[in-house]
């Protein structure tokens, strides 16, 4: 039996200690603190288990002010002379919107048959776990490796903190390495880029009115009865041709931009995220003051992904102030009282590339081949994470990790698969075998 053997047919014995290894940890809510929850308890408890793993080095440390988001390292020491791997994932998850929409309790984790329901499986409690337990099963069946193996178990991700928090910090701390692969749910596919992100901010303002006079806003009345701007403006009538704006940008910009990774079906074969390499989504959408008024105001906020090793920001943000001012410029009243675009607001993200021929990736991509659950393919991934900060601060990382982006991740009803689990680990310690030789 080879030691890929030895080591796969281990993972596949123990599939139930890692299930229950992850769900000890997603039993633990590690809502991001920024949006009022605790990330402490989860990292304290994941801290104490890699300690009893035994590993060389098991490293618990914050750098905010009150020294409640910390991260945890933990470092398997090989012989010497090999090249050393970097797993990365974050602990922290996002807020519950809507409980009541859960089937169960969304930090009781519920298995049925091969599903495991509960916020954070996918995204991403399931990849760090299935990490660690690859790193267990290199140690429990005695494979000896040249180059260290790094964990990094990070928080402040879900609100874009790396650079204050989080993995940038571990970096700093000296936790590198020559490659790294963060554990994100990827579809067991190898994502060697991913977009950058950027939100904006439209406002458009009308004029409120009683209700009862909607129809004088509307109509032309008769000679010497007030009418139009004179009487009231509907913020939200007004809005609704830069909403259509934002949809034909977004089609044409993914005619005018193509990539041969990002949102390109994937190599060889197909991927599961299908094509597109923009989205411009309106991610929220307020209006009115009063139930009893024309609404007065209007405030629509989109989120862009955008392809930012083939076209900068700035152009176009351009695009959009000038789309913008352009529709204004079509309507009487929005002449005089032209919208207040605001770009960007709240988060930016940049994205990551790392090149197909890189010897991570071809490396990496014969250590997927090399697991029978898994087919190999090469594609991009279609959100922001920690792997555009490793490549910025020079570890070249991709993302490849069990669990999807469209297993409600992030929405109602999250889970994960079991047979995912097992396969990312598998992938995880065939990499191991390989790179750190």
């Amino acid at each position: 039996m080879s030691s890929k053997q030895k080591v796969f047919e281990y993972l596949d014995n123990n599939k139930g200690e890692l299930v229950e290894f992850m769900k000890s940890l997603v039993r633990i809510p590690s809502i991001n603190h920024t949006f009022g929850g605790d990330e402490k308890t989860v990292q304290d408890r994941l801290a104490n288990s890699l300690r009893s793993l035994d590993f060389a080095e098991v490293e618990q440390f914050a750098v905010d002010a009150e020294q409640v988001r910390p991260n945890v390292v933990a470092v398997m020491r090989g012989e010497g002379g090999g090249k050393s791997l970097l797993f990365n994932g974050h602990m922290d998850v996002v807020p519950i919107a809507e409980p009541q929409k859960w089937h169960s309790d969304p930090f009781e984790p519920t298995q049925e048959g091969n599903k495991i329901y509960g916020r954070g499986t996918s995204d991403m409690k399931g990849g760090v776990s299935a990490a660690i337990w690859a790193m267990k099963a290199i140690k429990d069946c005695g494979i000896s490796l040249r180059g260290d193996v790094l964990l990094q178990a990070v928080t402040g991700e879900e609100s874009n903190e790396a650079e204050e928090i989080g993995t940038v910090q571990c970096l700093k701390r000296g936790y590198t390495a020559d490659f790294a692969v963060v554990c994100e749910p990827s579809d067991l596919e190898l994502h060697t880029a991913s977009v950058g992100l950027f939100f904006f901010e439209l406002i458009v303002e009308g004029k409120a009115v009683h209700i009862s006079a909607r129809n004088q806003v509307l109509f032309p009345q008769p000679a010497g009865v007030p009418s139009g701007p004179e009487v009231g403006v509907d913020a939200f009538k007004k809005s609704l041709p830069f909403v259509n704006y934002f949809y034909s940008l977004e089609e044409q910009w993914n005619h005018r931009w193509r990539d041969a990774v990002l949102g390109a079906g994937g190599s060889p074969g197909h991927d599961v995220q299908g094509v597109g390499l923009f989205t411009i989504n309106p991610s929220f959408i307020d209006g009115g003051e009063y139930l009893g008024s024309v609404p007065a105001k209007v405030k629509l906020t989109y989120g862009v992904w955008y392809p930012d090793q083939l076209v900068k920001k700035e152009e176009l943000w351009e695009e959009i102030r000038r789309g913008v001012e352009a529709l204004a410029s079509t309507d009487d009243f929005l002449r005089k009282n032209p919208p207040k675009l605001t770009v960007p607001v709240l988060q930016e993200w940049q994205g990551f590339h790392v090149p197909a021929d890189h010897a991570g990736v071809r490396t990496m991509m014969g250590a997927i081949a090399d697991v029978k659950e898994c087919r190999a393919v090469l594609s991009g991934f279609r959100a922001v994470c920690d792997a555009a900060y490793l490549n910025k601060h020079g570890v070249p990382a991709v993302v490849f990790g069990p669990g999807s982006l469209s297993w409600s991740v992030h929405g109602e009803n999250e889970y994960i698969t079991v047979d995912s689990l097992v396969a990312a680990a598998k992938v995880y310690a065939s990499m191991m075998m390989d790179w750190c030789q």
